[in-house]
């Protein structure tokens, strides 16, 4: 992904008819997510999974108002999201069509954690934002306890993150490689909407809004790879072997199909803690 992007955002992107690049969709759906979230009422944000900060950058320059805590398991990325966050401008700004933005020492926060233990004070944060993450948080039940202890009355939990659309809770392992690329970029839980509402309800969270967007996530995405596949290949291949660019090429063929017959979506969820 940073290969074809040029950027340290790891999501999969949102794409409209507006979008011409992967960068692009990928600020997009941080926009989203933010907008989804209702940021702008917020002052304290817990970002679990954080990545590289790079979301919560965009969130401190869009709502004035926030602190980001950001929590993330990799030590690695947080000792590169606070070198690059120690300058007043990011290095990455021209690229996320970001201005200059102050104090960003003073409003951005690094924890190295776990999301099913947190150091966080209790009733403290009015958002707990999960963007993409949550699939890889084991057992992600224990994460939205954790969750309810954090989070202020009436706050909300916030989460992005690719389903499944099958009856069962868990996919069964044999039906994993029809996931293409995402058997390895999701190579975690794989749950569906109706066990993650009865997760959030047993911890008397009020599920607010289910959102499903996968149809302007997985194929335009394959489809962008499949149409550019010439230029990304060379990018590709100058740092991993062509046969690797081959596996990636067919895994992307594979998402798109497994989105287009629905056996896998995307959704944004919002649950407000009673």
């Amino acid at each position: 992904m940073r290969i074809a992007t040029g950027g340290k955002l790891l999501n999969f992107g949102y794409w409209t008819k507006d979008i011409m690049n992967p960068l692009q969709a990928q600020i997009q759906l941080t926009k989203l997510f933010g907008t989804y979230g209702s940021f702008e009422k917020a002052q304290t944000i817990l970002d679990v999974g954080s990545g590289f900060s790079i979301p919560a950058l965009h969130w401190i320059h869009s709502y004035s108002n926030l602190k980001i805590y950001c929590l993330n398991i990799s030590l690695k990325q947080l000792k590169s999201a606070n070198s690059d966050i120690g300058e007043i401008q990011h290095p990455e700004d021209d690229k996320l069509n970001l201005s200059p933005t102050k104090n960003i020492d003073n409003r951005i926060f690094h924890i190295n954690s776990t999301s099913t233990s947190m150091p966080i004070r209790n009733e403290s944060v009015d958002r707990i934002a999960a963007f993409e993450s949550a699939q890889h948080f084991k057992p992600i039940a224990q994460f939205i306890h954790e969750s309810k202890r954090i989070l202020k009355n009436s706050g909300q939990l916030i989460m992005a993150m690719p389903i499944i659309t099958n009856n069962s809770d868990l996919i069964p392992f044999s039906k994993s490689y029809n996931l293409g690329i995402l058997a390895v970029t999701w190579a975690s839980e794989h749950y569906n909407v109706s066990l993650l509402e009865s997760l959030l309800r047993k911890d008397d969270f009020e599920l607010s809004e289910v959102e499903y967007i996968g149809g302007k996530i997985y194929g335009p995405l394959a489809d962008y790879y499949i149409q550019n596949r010439d230029r990304l290949k060379s990018e590709i291949t100058k740092e991993y072997p062509k046969f690797l660019e081959i596996i990636l090429y067919k895994s992307m063929i594979k998402m798109k199909i497994e989105s287009d017959r629905n056996f896998i979506n995307y959704v944004l969820i919002k649950a407000t803690k009673k």
